[in-house]
Order: structure tokens, then sequence, then C-alpha cells
């Protein structure tokens, strides 16, 4: 019994000790509900001089990013592109991307807007190690 519970409490400190993985620059997060067991997430973030995020896939049915202000880049296209202000791309359904070592840092700040529909419980980022 007393096993046990020295098991549990270890494995609480550890799960607490993990800092959850997530963006830089999150503003704000919404999620909605939407009719047949989906659900919306609708973010903003900004970054300032930031170069490229974490490896990570979206397990959505695709995701929009719009350019609120600033620039941004993505290879979802297959190369590399430059979004500036009032420009879009699209990403699609588990696309990893991210972690790129050699990506230059886009000067000055960028401000997105991040729009995905995901299965209702599902995690709308996965981060990969």
């Amino acid at each position: 019994m007393k096993l046990l519970l020295l098991l549990s409490l270890v494995s609480i400190l550890v799960v607490a000790d993990e800092e959850p993985r997530s963006f830089p620059g999150l503003l704000s997060s919404e999620v909605f509900n939407l009719d047949g067991g989906l659900e919306m997430f609708v973010e903003q973030r900004e970054t300032c001089d930031q170069a490229g995020v974490q490896k990570h896939f979206h397990p959505a049915a695709g995701t929009l990013v719009y350019v609120l202000d600033g620039v941004s880049q993505s290879e979802s296209s297959g190369e590399w592109k430059n979004y500036s202000q009032g420009e879009y791309w699209f990403e699609p359904t588990d696309w990893v991307h991210g972690g790129e070592p050699d990506i230059a840092a886009v000067e000055g700040c960028t401000k997105l807007l991040v729009i995905r529909v995901v299965e209702e419980g599902k995690a709308p980022t996965v981060f990969i190690d």
C-alpha cells in the first residue's frame, strides 16, 4: 500500500514538473463546439524576431493561418514563402512541420489568427520530440 502511494506521488511530481508545450506568444484561445462532434479552435498569437517553432503536427481537418500584422513564413506550399498582413496559408491534416534548424528569423513582430477544426476531445497540436 505504501509503495503504491509512493509511486503515485512520484508520478504526480514528474508530470507536474514537465512544462506544457505550446507555441510562443499565445494571446488568446477559444474553442467553439460545432455539430458532428467537432470543435473549432481560434487563436491569436504574437511573436517578435522568431526563428521557427518546435516540430509538430495538427490532427485537424486542416489549419488556416491568417497574418493580422507583420510578416510570417511557411513551407506548406512545398517551398518557403513569406506571408504579409492580409495574406494566409493552409496547413493540411497531420502535416509535420517546425523544428527546422536553419530557418532565418523573421525580423519584427508578427500577429497571427489561427483557425483549425478538430474532432472533439483531440488535442489541436501534437509536439514531436
